[in-house]
């Protein structure tokens, strides 16, 4: 009879001799706690509001990383929120923690937590705020005292009320949410709900499904180890509409699909957020961006979106990738091409020549650009005419300078190649 779990058997280690090693026994999580079950459903609420990096944030959407608890127990029309938590940026996160038995349960529970997300994007930021404070104080921890949503988001670092307050109304109004189910049991069977989220395709959120096992350590504790079984990506390409409120709508285009495998075809939530920040300063810049790492991937280069960057990633082989270019959207460098961690590995490659013949490429393209080297000797960037990191921007001005870019990688990714083994 097969196992019904894809774990393995989890061994606590003293040391390498013979025999110091204990089986860990796996603790599974029951609907209701009792007398001999303590670990339901209500103890990994607290366990997330206690120890929010168990979720694996970075592996779902990067954006959402410092999420902040807020509340267990929200109430909405729907029902009960197990667990809210916001970032101090304003994205905001619900988590479900389930226990999966059946292929009912699964689909049932999934929509439970998208009719929560339905009914938070009709909310405004006091509505929200006005159910939290009718939420239970969690007994036992450090967050006993109910607080406002800005001052339990900004208990640990300083940040502006304002912003805080529209970046939290404007992710509510567009129901931009990060949805996590976390729990037990949560095995086989996953791929069965495509077609049912389908149905919820123009709904701007990322929805993950998060296995949580929970082992006891022999020497006392615990040891748990979360593994994200599946996540969604939130939005197809397609007509935006955005409303008079804010709200946005997307339906898809009547042309044919884009190929699964074009960086532009789907748009994380992470993603987005990026691209709002290039857009406040570098206006139009998305469509060009989008364009141009579709021509990209033709190469077998990714872009990678993380909360201030995005990273163009070249994989040539099994070894350590590439980082062909850094676009950073931090405040004070919005649209910046960063070189430096090429360069760096173009050093230690011996590839440095074809590194700075690259760079001389890309400042062909814009009139008064230059290589800028900064003290050591790999840092070389391309810069503008005043100076300054050059934007990208600047090297998507137009077509010709597009291709002349995409050309320049074309270039020194066949120099990498010949260096591979077997080449």
């Amino acid at each position: 009879m097969l196992n019904d779990t894809q774990y393995g058997r989890t061994l606590f280690i003293e040391d390498f001799k013979a025999g110091a090693a204990k089986q860990m026994n796996r603790i599974h999580f029951s609907k209701s706690a009792s007398g001999t079950n303590i670990y339901d459903e209500a103890w990994v609420q607290r366990l997330i509001m206690d120890q929010p990096s168990l979720l694996p944030i970075d592996q779902i959407e990067p954006a959402f990383a410092g999420l902040v608890p807020i509340c267990i127990e929200l109430p909405t029309p729907s029902g009960f929120v197990d667990n809210l938590l916001v970032t101090p940026t304003g994205n905001v996160a619900l988590v479900e923690c389930k226990l999966w038995r059946n292929p009912e349960a699964r689909r049932e529970v999934v929509g439970q937590i998208i009719d929560y997300a339905k009914d938070l994007s009709v909310w405004t930021y006091e509505q929200l705020q006005e159910a939290i404070s009718r939420t239970k104080a969690l007994e036992g921890s450090n967050r006993e005292r109910q607080r406002s949503l800005y001052e339990a988001a900004s208990a640990n670092e300083e940040m502006d009320e304002a912003s805080f307050h529209d970046a939290v109304s404007r992710n509510l109004r567009r129901g931009r949410f990060l949805l996590l189910i976390v729990g037990d049991g949560i095995r086989e069977g996953v791929e069965s709900m495509t077609e049912f989220l389908q149905q919820h395709a123009g709904l701007h959120f990322t929805l993950a499904l998060v296995d949580l096992a929970l082992f006891e350590v022999p020497t006392g504790g615990y040891l748990a180890q979360p593994r994200v079984l599946a996540r969604t990506t939130n939005i197809d390409r397609g007509i935006v509409t955005i409303d008079n409120e804010g709200r946005i709508t997307i339906k898809p285009t009547s042309v044919a699909p884009i190929p699964a495998g074009s960086p532009g075809g789907k748009m994380t939530i992470t993603k987005e957020l990026y691209l709002e920040k290039l857009e406040k300063e570098l206006f139009g810049i998305s469509e060009r961006l989008n364009r141009f790492t579709d021509k990209l991937a033709i190469c077998g280069v990714s872009s990678e979106f993380g909360g201030d960057s995005m990273i163009f990633r070249w994989h040539p082989d099994g070894t350590r990738p590439w980082n062909l270019g850094t676009i950073a959207s931090s405040a004070g460098h919005v649209g910046e091409l960063w070189m430096d961690y090429m360069g760096k590995r173009a050093e230690s490659e011996g590839l440095l020549d074809p590194f700075k013949q690259c760079l001389a490429s890309l400042a062909g393209l814009v009139p008064g650009a230059r290589i800028k080297q900064t003290k050591k000797e790999s840092a070389y960037n391309v810069a503008a005419q005043d100076g300054r990191i050059i934007r990208v921007d600047a090297l998507l001005a137009d077509e010709s300078r597009e291709d002349g870019w995409l050309h320049a990688i074309e270039q020194f990714q066949a120099v990498v190649t010949k260096t591979l083994p077997g080449n």
